[in-house]
């Protein structure tokens, strides 16, 4: 349904270089329609008047009509003084940037912890596109150029360059669904560099005093402790663990099922049950009754899942509790670590369900020291 007919101003000739119209009160007006109103309804106002030279009047009377364009286009309803969105899950190329960015979001799947990640970074996009003001720029009218600032403002803000460069990868996805929206062309967030970083080294448990450490938590909380062996010899994430039910698992030939939910994708995946924890399996498999999580509230079988992040809270507390300054995460870095010196980077990739080393290498923290260790002992005779 057509919104508005053409906007008009009076004078007519207020285009034309004539020095009378400047004695003359200037008015924009035009018919706006909409549901309620078929029929039309007058639109007028002015605010060009207090300009003191033609030009300046009729300058300001262009701006106005242009920003008026743009608000109609924008769903802007002049009757109810608000903007009217038929749908809110459609992005146009008039959409403002952050509006788009919001309602992009909504579509995105994955697993909490990876929805959280991009809500943050979305808390950072807001605060620095009202900041460079193209928070309500059409989101067709965004350039790279305007991206680029957005992140060079967080470096002088002194944000992290793992911080700017996460940003930098979560625009990368809005912008993709923008280039699948036929918004833009190409992506061009992929055109801009990424700054140097440098992961810190990952804590993980490697010497002998680490390990008695770790089973100091036996004392602790019995059930965490089994929790943390079995976390630490799956490969699995904490968001895989809450969703393991007893139907998942096949303890006689000591392997389960996970559902992988990455690049909104969803995938079931067979995962070995380690010899070393094959008993605290058992001991948590016979207490579970039918089509209950696992691992849930107190790490013990419920009908109820547990979320992601309390598993991971939980963990932390008690490795910071036996003075093992490490994330629960910490554990599958160690597993892997370890997995990829006596076995190789390939067969750690493998078991932690990654389809290319490159996703391991971070996992497996001191696989180029090992491998090193390795060539030292290649024997060729010459």
């Amino acid at each position: 349904m057509k919104t508005h007919s053409e906007i008009k101003v009076t004078p007519k000739t207020w285009e034309k270089s004539i020095k009378s119209n400047l004695e003359k009160t200037w008015e924009i007006y035009y018919t706006f329609y909409d549901r309620n109103h078929p029929a039309g309804v007058k639109v007028r106002f002015k605010g060009m008047n207090r300009a003191k030279t033609l030009e300046e009047r009729q300058e300001i009377t262009r701006t106005m009509i242009a920003n008026e364009i743009k608000n109609l286009e924008r769903g802007y309803n002049p009757i109810l003084n608000e903007y009217v969105v038929e749908d809110e899950s459609l992005i146009s190329d008039f959409t403002p940037f952050v509006k788009s960015c919001e309602i992009a979001l909504k579509s995105f799947q994955g697993v909490d912890s990876t929805i959280t990640d991009l809500l943050n970074s979305l808390k950072h996009i807001r605060k620095y596109a009202v900041m460079l003001k193209i928070d309500n720029k059409d989101l067709k009218s965004v350039t790279k150029g305007d991206i680029k600032q957005l992140l060079m403002r967080m470096s002088l803000d002194k944000h992290s360059n793992y911080r700017v460069n996460k940003t930098r990868s979560h625009l990368s996805k809005f912008f993709a669904h923008f280039t699948e929206l036929d918004i833009f062309q190409v992506n061009f967030i992929e055109g801009i560099s990424k700054l140097e970083h440098t992961s810190k080294k990952k804590n993980i448990i490697r010497t002998e005093d680490d390990w008695k450490r770790f089973h100091k938590i036996k004392d602790l909380n019995y059930s965490v402790y089994i929790f943390l062996n079995i976390f630490l010899y799956s490969g699995c994430r904490f968001e895989e663990m809450i969703q393991i039910k007893k139907e998942d698992v096949n303890i006689e030939k000591s392997f389960f099922w996970i559902n992988l939910k990455k690049g909104g994708k969803h995938t079931r995946s067979m995962r070995p049950i380690n010899m070393h924890v094959w008993q605290y399996w058992k001991r948590i498999f016979d207490i579970a009754q039918p089509h209950q999580y696992m691992f849930s509230f107190d790490q013990m079988p419920n009908d109820n899942p547990i979320k992601a992040h309390s598993l991971y809270d939980l963990s932390g507390k008690y490795l910071r509790k036996v003075g093992l300054d490490m994330t629960g995460y910490g554990l599958k870095h160690t597993f892997l670590n370890l997995v990829s010196k006596d076995f190789g980077l390939s067969k750690a990739a493998e078991i932690a369900g990654h389809t290319n080393t490159k996703t391991t290498e971070k996992y497996a923290v001191d696989w180029q020291e090992h491998q090193v260790e390795r060539n030292k002992k290649i024997d060729i005779s010459i």
